[in-house]
């Protein structure tokens, strides 16, 4: 039974995904490990700095089922070091011959590092692909309810109409630029590092180099300017670009989270199986929106540690080292959580145009407002044109009347603006300026960039 959400039965996929759990568990991570060290035996064989049957009896001999984790674990409670373990592990399957060329010219980090950089690596293609469905899901939202209108909110009050598909444009725009961070990131993060115990290739000396460069052409990594262990930031951007990402992904969900309250009622979460109280059947709670809220909390609540990766002292220091223990599956867990409801979310999304038309009626057209000051502005001036049409606004919440009536029979502004004018100010659609045109546009770059990436070929 596990003792956090994130390991335990009940609670695990409500804080997790499995596509991230699969990239960040221990066996994985060991198996990472595991990887880097049969790629160095490889690549030193390769070069002629271990000999060539060792180094593939390295490479058989590197698969985590057939290491003794259990006196590892205990290994790692005596000596504190977390790859030793792993490298006696090893050494413990392989003949006399063999055993003395693992890790050769290696320090932990070398190993921690660059099997974190492949960790990331896939991790890069979970979140891309689940950006991918959560993109498609919005971009049908966006083109379906184009036209459909809705009241826009300004400090959580009517502002001007918006339609719900310039709503959702307005999300597919924001979350294409996170993609475009995370793409343009990639270069810079994945990268590897095998420089030795400070950095300067003292183990290897001139050999150093070569063994780094071809080990992570090997292994599909950059290759560092200067491969210094405390070069925190290329993770450290990573990870802040996921907290990013994960700011979006909830404020679309608080969006979502707010268009539910009963007093609002314009979108309703899926309702399959849902059971939204114990005690009161009625209730269809906002949980899944609500969720996406709370696992961005809790990831962005770790972006201090994210900058406290960067912040390392001389040439190596075990509390960046430590720090890295922790965050990375975490962050990567909760934003895998964040995606997979997110999409669930979008993709079975309720929308009803009809409360919103409702809900702009119910606040008597006051979303209108500007379109009469604009009207009103050419006759009047702009500032004698607000002070009218604030003082019709407050007079008709003191009557009771709807701003649109309190507006159409005011006889001052009927013989400025005319019948037909007044009527072109009083039109809902006629004060969605550029919203379709927007939607369109969003919708078409959407289409393009996504063309592109298909046609881009899979890196191998």
């Amino acid at each position: 039974m596990g003792a956090t959400a994130f390991d335990s039965f009940y609670l695990r996929d409500r804080y997790g995904s499995q596509a991230m759990r699969a990239i960040w568990d221990d066996r994985a991570t060991i198996q990472r490990w595991l990887d880097v060290e049969a790629a160095l035996a490889l690549t030193q064989a390769e070069l002629g700095l271990v000999p060539r049957a060792a180094a593939r009896q390295i490479a058989r001999a590197a698969r985590v089922a057939r290491l003794d984790k259990a006196a590892m674990r205990r290994e790692f409670d005596r000596t504190w070091n977390p790859v030793m373990p792993l490298v006696n592990a090893l050494r413990a399957r392989l003949p006399a011959r063999a055993k003395g060329f693992v890790h050769w010219g290696a320090t932990s980090k070398n190993i921690i590092d660059t099997a974190t950089a492949l960790q990331i690596r896939a991790s890069y293609d979970v979140v891309l692909a689940e950006l991918d469905a959560i993109e498609v899901a919005l971009a049908r939202l966006a083109a379906r309810h184009r036209d459909t209108l809705m009241a826009g909110r300004t400090h959580g009050q009517h502002a001007l109409p918006v339609t719900f598909g310039w709503k959702c444009a307005v999300w597919l725009d924001e979350l294409m630029r996170q993609r475009e961070r995370l793409v343009a990131s990639r270069p810079r993060v994945l990268t590897g590092a095998f420089g030795g115990a400070v950095g300067t290739f003292a183990a290897l000396g001139k050999h150093g180099p070569r063994v780094e460069r071809r080990l992570l052409q090997r292994l599909g990594l950059g290759v560092p300017r200067v491969p210094v262990k405390t070069a925190g930031d290329r993770f450290a951007e990573f990870f802040l670009l996921l907290a990013m990402l994960s700011a979006t992904l909830g404020k679309i969900a608080q969006n979502i989270y707010n268009l539910q309250l009963t007093d609002v009622d314009e979108v309703t979460e899926f309702v399959e199986g849902k059971l939204g109280s114990s005690a009161m059947p009625h209730k269809l709670n906002p949980v899944a929106s609500g969720s996406v809220v709370l696992l961005g909390r809790l990831l962005r609540a770790r972006a201090p540690l994210m900058l406290e990766y960067v912040h390392a002292e001389w040439e190596d220091d075990h509390r960046q080292g430590e720090t890295s223990w922790a965050f990375p599956q975490e962050v990567c867990l909760l934003l895998g959580a964040q995606l997979a409801i997110s999409r669930r979310l979008l993709t079975s999304l309720v929308v009803k145009p009809r409360n919103m038309l409702l809900n702009l009626e119910r606040a008597g057209g006051v979303v209108l407002s500007e379109a009469v000051l604009m009207a009103l502005a050419p006759k009047l001036g702009r500032d004698r044109a607000h002070e009218l049409v604030l003082r019709l606004h407050r007079d008709s919440l003191k009557q009771g009347v709807a701003f649109r009536e309190a507006v159409r029979v005011h006889p001052e502004v009927r013989a400025l603006l005319g019948p037909r004018r007044l009527e072109q100010a009083l039109d809902y659609r006629g004060s969605l300026g550029l919203a379709g045109a927007t939607v369109d546009r969003v919708l078409a770059d959407w289409r393009q960039e996504r063309a592109a990436r298909r046609r881009k070929p899979k890196r191998s």
